[in-house]
């Protein structure tokens, strides 16, 4: 950010909290509008710079951090028995999607280990009746209602077997979403509002603004800074179409650090639980981890594992971080489709080096 950063609180802070206000005040980019939240050594604080309708209260399209809501979503109703990890998805889709071997459970696309492509069949080609599908490159999304998804879903052909290897896939979390949303018999808006952001306390994480607040939400810019279309994730919501602001998303790391309690802390410690390995990572429900002995954590300079997920749409990218043995957590909004994780990275390694 160049220029001072501006902040919402006054009082003395911790030495962690100086380093990232050093670090803010030297770092340039983030120009059409940015919020940096930190929680650091028990205190909180967020910084926001450029034009923002409601300063460090505005909301942000998240993009696919999103999909950490989904797999605690899966978690929270695992622990309740309403769903199994190892469920079949097809037993609450309307259409079973194309498999090679086994079925795909609701485990494999929370851990990007279902097999399926990183996106449906027919974004942009034919439809089954042989008539081009058109499709809206600034919101390239919001065609896939529930009868297009079921149309892609037959048409789409899996890469490989389910659990065999990691393959990140925006289908498989959207599939994820919409078939617990099914297996409730109610939408994936109203889930999230009814077993996460509501027992949360998250008043400002929703897909669609609520009345009288949409005047918050930020205007989004595309890579090269012309203002960018809002996206509609239609069917696919619980792959990235949630939006939110920097405090809420600090509220809702805490719940993921060890020894976290009260609403979802369970279902927390179940979904940063390492399942599988990538290389230097670990892969959790929804979350990608470093390990202590990866290159990934000695470049951080922090020796704990770190819970990490990033994302972006055509107008926004966001980053979210947090340190589960000591609760430092990181939060990067931004309204410019340009990355942030490599800032969300820098500002981790000032609140959480050791």
């Amino acid at each position: 950010m160049s220029g001072p950063a501006r902040e919402r609180e006054t009082d003395p802070d911790p030495q962690e909290l100086g380093r990232v206000d050093e670090l803010l005040a030297s770092t340039r980019g983030l120009r059409d509008g940015a919020v940096v939240g930190v929680t650091a050594a028990g205190r909180s604080r967020v910084w926001h710079r450029g034009p923002l309708p409601d300063g460090a209260a505005s909301v942000f399209e998240i993009g696919s951090v999103t999909k950490t809501f989904t797999a605690l979503l899966l978690a929270d109703l695992a622990r309740e028995g309403i769903v199994g990890l190892d469920d079949p998805v097809a037993a609450y889709l309307p259409v079973a999607p194309p498999v090679l071997g086994r079925p795909i459970t609701l485990a494999d696309l929370a851990t990007h280990h279902s097999g399926l492509p990183r996106l449906p069949a027919g974004m942009t080609g034919p439809s089954l009746s042989g008539t081009a599908r058109s499709v809206d490159r600034r919101d390239p999304y919001a065609h896939l209602d529930e009868d297009a998804l079921v149309d892609a879903i037959r048409r789409t052909s899996p890469t490989r077997p389910p659990g065999e290897r990691f393959g990140y896939s925006n289908l498989g979390a959207g599939l994820l979403g919409w078939a617990l949303a099914r297996r409730l018999s109610t939408t994936y808006a109203a889930l999230v509002a009814q077993r996460v952001t509501g027992p949360l306390g998250l008043a400002d994480t929703w897909i669609d603004p609520p009345t009288g607040a949409a005047w918050r939400v930020a205007t989004g810019h595309g890579w090269w800074g012309r203002e960018a279309h809002p996206w509609d994730l239609a069917g696919l919501v619980g792959a990235g179409g949630l939006r939110s602001t920097a405090a809420d998303l600090l509220a809702y790391l805490a719940v993921f650090a060890e020894g976290a309690t009260g609403p979802l802390a369970a279902a927390a410690a179940e979904a940063r639980r390492p399942r599988h390995r990538v290389g230097e990572l670990e892969v959790g429900l929804g979350w990608l981890r470093t390990t202590p002995t990866g290159r990934a954590s000695g470049r951080l300079g922090v020796r704990e594992p770190v819970l990490f997920h990033d994302g972006g749409t055509g107008g926004f990218r966001s980053f979210a971080a947090l340190v589960p043995a000591t609760g430092t957590a990181v939060v990067v909004l931004s309204a410019r489709a340009r990355g942030v994780t490599g800032t969300g990275l820098r500002v981790l390694a000032a609140a959480a080096g050791d």
